[in-house]
């Protein structure tokens, strides 16, 4: 396997993610001279957590050189959450002039699809669970925001060619009676029942709507994230892209920060910053 080791950078304005999530410079190329070169700061992500680590040796096809335009705390939000986003809108067919939802649409996935659905030319739909949050979804992209904690009102807004739900319960319940006739329905995380009631019969006479289950470690198997992560870092330095990082804090705020991501008192994205 092809490996460059890749170093989070120490500085206190070098931004990462916790876990997975993996923003540094290469301190050493692979061996046999691919990926970046040595010096070039990179995104990706790892499959082990090995991101707690100061260093790590990664394979070459799992980071992406960071554009100029695009800072640390900026590449830090897209690895994972970008990824899976870019993944399930992109298994969706037809979607140009057609109506797609996005459940769970304030969260990390959630923000990065309600806008690469719309800038794939659909009609997008965004499930939240407050009115309050109406305004964060407006303003990542043109969308019709679902104020819906249950399921309710999903239905009466469809059909739907492709749902992308990282929710599950009574949301993922509504959005599979709602697919259009050749719909799909990605499902990629679980916030709230894991198991649901599904109505088989309904299902098959919909015509060929499908659910789909996704992970991204085992898509990033046949599609490599180097390649997928070049294309968000590009539409990011665009401007095409946006992620609203509503909380940068010091290392020694992990606690706090985690705590209000958990609790859901914001939005977006949180980035925390290490110093030497």
């Amino acid at each position: 396997m092809n490996r460059g080791e890749c170093r989070r950078a120490q500085r206190a304005e070098t931004a990462i993610q916790i876990g997975w999530d993996i923003v540094g410079r290469v301190e050493r190329a692979a061996a046999d001279g691919t990926g970046p070169a040595v010096g070039t700061r990179v995104v990706g992500f790892s499959t082990r957590m090995e991101g707690w680590a100061e260093k790590i040796s990664i394979p070459a096809g799992y980071i992406a050189p960071i554009p100029d335009t695009v800072s640390d705390a900026q590449a830090a939000t897209l690895p994972v959450a970008g990824l899976t986003a870019l993944h399930a809108v992109e298994a969706g067919t037809c979607t140009l002039a057609n109506k797609v939802l996005v459940t769970g649409a304030t969260g990390g996935v959630g923000l990065f699809a309600v806008q690469l659905a719309q800038l794939a030319g659909a009609e997008v739909y965004a499930q939240v669970r407050r009115p309050e949050q109406t305004a964060f979804v407006e303003a990542l992209a043109p969308c019709r925001p679902i104020v819906s904690a249950d399921g309710a009102g999903i239905e009466a807004a469809g059909p739907y060619r492709l749902v992308v739900d990282g929710v599950s319960g009574g949301v993922l319940n509504a959005a599979i009676r709602a697919l259009a006739p050749d719909g799909l329905c990605v499902c990629y995380g679980v916030t709230a029942e894991p198991e649901i009631d599904l109505d088989v019969m309904h299902l098959m006479t919909r015509g060929l709507a499908q659910v789909m289950g996704f992970h991204l470690y085992n898509k990033s198997e046949s599609a490599p994230p180097s390649v997928h992560l070049a294309r968000l870092l590009r539409l990011m330095a665009a401007g095409r892209l946006h992620c609203p990082i509503l909380r940068e804090a010091g290392w020694d705020d992990i606690d706090d920060v985690a705590r209000g991501l958990i609790e859901r008192r914001f939005a977006g994205k949180a980035v925390l910053h290490i110093s030497s």
